[in-house]
């Protein structure tokens, strides 16, 4: 592969590793903020009879927020490790974006629940989201595995 292009894959994964470093920060500041220093009507009504799921939206929403970032730097540095060694798809990243696909839809259905939570509501949003994101990681998750599974037929030609 030429040093141009790994140096582009390089730099496409560290911008990529950025951004969700930005996005997980905003999650975290917005979560602390909703629960302590925002005031009426930013800062969260808590209810005692939903306070329960309140905890668990919240904690869901920033919980996969992490899983989602952490999973995603796995795939990258897995990306990264296989640049030096040739193998640019290394097959064990198709199960870290399955997993990874999992855990965006959970991530988005708290996320879609956040707002209703913050004021007390009552009743839980299924997003269509929820649903067609992750399908379209899967997707390309089984596209990344048939070119792992190529990339390794033509090594073992050669």
């Amino acid at each position: 592969m030429k040093l141009s292009n790994q140096r582009a894959i390089k730099t496409i994964s560290l911008v990529a590793l950025a951004i969700g470093a930005i996005y997980l920060f905003f999650v975290y500041y917005s979560t602390v903020c909703c629960l302590w220093f925002n005031e009426a009507p930013d800062r969260i009504i808590w209810s005692t009879t939903q306070k329960p799921w309140q905890i668990a939206v919240l904690a869901g929403y920033v919980l996969g927020a992490t899983a989602v970032f952490s999973l995603c730097s796995a795939i990258e540095i897995n990306i990264l490790k296989g640049l030096k060694s040739g193998n640019l798809f290394p097959f064990k990243n198709f199960v870290l974006i399955i997993l990874t696909a999992i855990m965006v839809g959970v991530t988005i259905f708290f996320k879609a629940n956040v707002n209703d939570v913050m004021k007390g509501v009552e009743c839980s949003v299924l997003d269509s989201n929820c649903i067609f994101v992750p399908l379209v990681i899967i997707v390309f998750g089984l596209l990344y595995k048939q070119a792992s599974l190529a990339m390794e037929d033509s090594n073992l030609a050669i």
